[in-house]
């Protein structure tokens, strides 16, 4: 029988290092992903105007975030909401060298004034005029050292409504409240160092002539819309703000009743995504479209999905066990070459000569445990076998030696349950030695 022991069983795909290589090249695109949107990190500063949207929708008015990628039915639009991060429109933003020039950056990303005017005229807008430095989303703090030069918030103003609007100032006071008249009260807008303008020509919804945080101003140019809503101070509505004063009630009484029926979308992109209904070559998405999927009767086909996978890999972590040596050792090709033979032997129903390999393989695994696994004997492991055994136990050699021979003298094709019956047989001998010796 030709012994093959230099082989090696070929290697085989795991499927933890499958899941790990998936998961990881999952998290790498997330990141990326990530990475590339100035705007997620802005959106959720003291700056940025998620608190807004939840908010909003807490009240029953439908309002999300958008920050480019598809097209946006215009028609739908009640408000679109455009937040200026840029007191520089139109000039591309320099990145900065040092910590201090980053605290001090006035602008978030670049944005253009005539995109702003398109869509302004295109459906009905409320236009934020910048106000902090980039400092105020990296700390997290608001000081007046970290205010956007007024000069620069007055310039974005006249290039968006006309130099005829007036200037902008700031409140001599830390806190200024700007009142607002409300569906039965009048309400208090309360901003820290409030940033107002004149407002020449413009309607005062927040403050009063000369002196408005929100007035409803003329819009310049050929577009659908005429006038458009100009907000002065951002901090009535971002996340730092929304929590002063009658901030929050104001923004759940004004807005939706600028935006009507229709939803109110809070315009991060920096490109015009308004089309009307019959130019919409593809559906629009949103998150809530991808949430979906996580309701019921699909949130059972994930929980299912997810438990079958856990079971799957705490089960072939199981059934793997410790990695093994696959390295090629003395032995192992011969013993693949017997269980193959035996194999075979048990498909053509060759029990008889299968038992009398069975004893022999037996024999010699006993000689190996007495002489070593390296023993060479004179006459053959199995005579040096039974003289060994007969040296201690007489009986038991010579009941040993009978039955080898009633064993090799079966015929080849065999029923197995007598297989089984001599099979036995010579296992109760090689007990009772090992009992006894």
């Amino acid at each position: 029988m030709t012994d093959i022991s230099q082989t090696s069983p070929p290697p085989q795909i795991r499927l933890d290092w499958i899941i790990i290589a998936l998961v990881v090249l999952l998290s790498l695109g997330v990141f990326l992903y990530l990475a590339a949107q100035r705007q997620y990190v802005l959106r959720e500063s003291t700056n940025g105007f998620d608190g807004l949207k939840i908010w909003l929708n807490s009240e029953s008015q439908p309002t999300q975030s958008f920050t480019g990628g598809w097209p946006l039915d215009r028609s739908t639009i009640g408000l679109l909401v455009q937040p200026i991060f840029d007191t520089h429109p139109d000039t591309d933003r320099k990145a900065a060298r040092t910590k201090e020039e980053l605290l001090l950056q006035t602008d978030e990303f670049d944005q253009q004034i005539d995109i702003i005017q398109e869509k302004a005229g295109s459906v009905q807008s409320l236009i934020i005029l910048p106000k902090w430095r980039s400092g105020m989303r990296l700390t997290g703090y608001g000081h007046p050292f970290l205010l956007a030069p007024r000069g620069d918030v007055q310039t974005v103003l006249h290039q968006i409504v006309g130099p005829n609007v007036g200037q902008v100032f700031y409140m001599r006071t830390p806190f200024s409240d700007f009142d607002y008249d409300g569906d039965r009260e009048v309400l208090a807008a309360r901003v820290y160092a409030g940033q107002a303008f004149e407002g020449v020509g413009c309607e005062p919804v927040i403050g009063r002539p000369g002196a408005m945080l929100l007035g409803l101003c003329p819009l310049p140019g050929d577009g659908d819309r005429d006038q458009v809503y100009v907000l002065s101070d951002p901090d009535v509505l971002n996340n730092h703000g929304l929590r002063l004063g009658d901030n929050a009630l104001i923004a759940a009484q004004l807005l939706p009743q600028i935006a009507g029926e229709n939803r109110i979308v809070i315009d991060y992109s920096d490109r015009n995504w308004l089309t009307e209904p019959e130019q919409i070559v593809q559906r629009e998405r949103t998150w809530e479209d991808l949430a979906r999927l996580f309701e019921y009767p699909f949130r059972i086909l994930w929980i299912g999905a997810a438990l079958l996978l856990a079971l799957a890999i705490w089960r072939g972590g199981i059934r793997n066990g410790p990695v093994i040596n696959q390295g090629p050792s003395l032995g192992t090709g011969k013993r693949a070459a017997n269980r193959a033979r035996a194999r075979l032997m048990r498909l053509t129903g060759q029990d008889g000569a299968l038992l009398s390999d069975f004893v022999d393989t037996r024999i010699r695994a006993q000689a190996a445990e007495v002489f070593g696994p390296g023993h060479v004997v004179n006459g053959g492991v199995e005579a040096a076998y039974l003289r060994y055994m007969q040296a201690r136990q007489p009986a038991l050699a010579a009941e040993l030696t009978d039955l080898l021979g009633t064993i090799r003298g079966l015929p080849a094709h065999l029923n197995a349950s007598d297989a089984i019956t001599y099979v036995d047989k010579f296992e109760s001998i090689l007990e009772r030695f090992a009992d006894d010796a």
